[in-house]
């Protein structure tokens, strides 16, 4: 039986203005009820992952600085240097340069999208859900000179707001972990790329082979803790590109490429010193945090945790309907 309107819709009609009950606002909230919602919820929803990740602007600056993502770690001790190198090393994957048009989605307060605009000469555009990085983001374009090769829009990854076959490239530094829909995202990217257009990024993985019980012990503290809907892996990653239709798909452990350990508090003193920490914080958002920070060191130290770089691009010519991007153009295998 088709029903004459959507349930939402017909209690709409049904039910006076000012008998319907009012949609919290998230800001009204406290820091303490924000953090007893995020820790009770079985996945938390977008407006409040939004929220959090406003209030947590501060501390992220404090402890990320303006690059919101991992190093990429080399032999010396971790510092900024490592951050700029992971941009480079994602940017160096498919060649980014003065001729491409680049969409950063997830892009925080701007610090990548400075970098790209400035180093590859790009013209860059920046992607974030929350109002106040997009403030945050411009303000450090103004101040670096780049107004003319950066900008900053406010929108969602599951619905990019740019028109078909915008961009020569899209680039990603751990966002998509964060995303519900991975494959409604790869599927967004491909429609907003040019055809021959370039896909890259690094995110957060459970690592390769993870039992049941690992995942239980390492992986889902992590999901509740940075409010991700469900850490995927490299193949599921590869496996949605696929169905995407994207090509030439190649991903990398960087576990197996660099001291990754180095990023995290894989080493118990740290873990020690990180309990005392969470005990004494009298702060629920910093202490969200830190709690966070914990689950992170004792996934990677344990191997459960994990990075992964990808790339991959968009075929010059749309594959049949009876075939599959695979059988249209080249593609390699996922590998470790």
């Amino acid at each position: 039986m088709r029903r004459s309107c959507e349930p939402s819709a017909c209690f709409a009609r049904a039910v006076p203005p000012e008998r319907r009950p009012a949609r919290m606002n998230l800001r009204e909230l406290d820091d303490r009820e924000l953090v007893r919602r995020l820790r009770t919820s079985a996945q938390a929803d977008r407006a409040l992952v939004d929220e959090y990740y406003r209030r947590c602007i501060p501390l992220y600056q404090g402890f990320l600085g303006e690059h919101w993502h991992t190093g990429y770690y080399g032999e010396s001790q971790p510092s900024a240097a490592d951050q700029v190198r992971m941009i480079e090393v994602v940017a160096g994957s498919i060649g980014l340069g003065p001729a491409d048009r680049v969409l950063d989605v997830g892009c925080g307060i701007g610090g990548t999208v400075c970098h790209l605009a400035q180093h590859a000469g790009a013209q860059v555009t920046g992607l974030t859900p929350v109002a106040e990085q997009r403030t945050l983001a411009e303000a450090l374009i103004r101040k670096r000179g780049l107004s003319e090769r950066a900008e900053i829009v406010t929108g969602e990854a599951a619905r990019l707001p740019f028109p078909d076959a915008s961009f020569d490239a899209v680039v990603f530094f751990e966002s998509p972990c964060h995303f519900p829909d991975r494959l409604r995202f790869f599927r967004e990217v491909g429609r907003v790329l040019r055809p021959g257009g370039r896909l890259a990024g690094e995110d957060w993985l459970v690592a390769p082979d993870v039992s049941a019980a690992d995942r239980d012990l390492y992986i889902q503290p992590i999901e509740q803790g940075w409010a991700i809907p469900a850490l995927g892996d490299g193949a599921t990653y590869v496996q949605a590109m696929h169905e995407a239709q994207f090509c030439d798909i190649q991903w990398q452990d960087l576990a197996a490429v660099i001291p990754l350990g180095k990023g995290f508090a894989t080493q118990r003193a740290q873990q020690i010193a990180l309990v005392q920490d969470i005990r004494k914080c009298r702060e629920p958002l910093l202490q969200f945090v830190l709690e966070g920070l914990l689950h992170l060191g004792r996934a990677a130290g344990a191997g459960a945790f994990t990075i992964g770089q990808f790339s991959a691009r968009k075929p010059t010519r749309q594959a049949p309907l009876s075939g599959s991007a695979t059988a249209w153009c080249r593609s390699t295998p996922a590998h470790d």
